[in-house]
């Protein structure tokens, strides 16, 4: 019984150091939490100018007014790891524009983003906020 219970514990042992360690399953910090400085380089030029061509084309967005925020987890190395998405409208209801296809073209674009900085090494996250009015994409901030 001893022989069985010491080889549990060294095949348990070996089975948790041989796991491959994902830089997405580190425990996330906040862009701005003690100096960890997150932000893509060339900061918001570089946001306007990567959402520009989606900001001229699509002019008749349904609902007309809202906002939209993309939450793109970074990790420690600058990958990204996920995107977590937000629509509401201008009652800060909950809502879907464009039935759920611009949020879609939205996260193609931000998953072609690169070169994230930050100032110390740590998975994080960054904000990407859309305004919509009018039924277009008025400020991307």
């Amino acid at each position: 019984m001893k022989k069985i219970l010491v080889l549990t514990i060294l095949l348990f042992s070996i089975q948790s150091f041989s796991q491959e360690n994902n830089d997405c399953d580190d425990n996330i910090v906040p862009y701005w939490w003690n100096g960890t400085n997150s932000r893509i380089e060339g900061e918001n030029p570089a946001l306007r100018k990567a959402f520009k061509e989606i900001q001229l084309t699509e002019t008749e967005i349904e609902p007309k007014s809202g906002f939209i925020t993309l939450r793109l987890n970074i990790s420690k190395k600058g990958n990204l790891c996920d995107i977590e998405t937000f629509q509401i409208d201008e009652n800060y209801k909950s809502t879907e524009f464009n039935n759920g296809q611009l949020i879609k073209e939205l996260e193609q674009i931000a998953i072609r983003l690169t070169d994230w900085k930050r100032d110390k090494d740590y998975k994080t996250y960054n904000l990407i906020r859309l305004k919509i009015k009018n039924g277009r994409i008025e400020e991307i901030f």
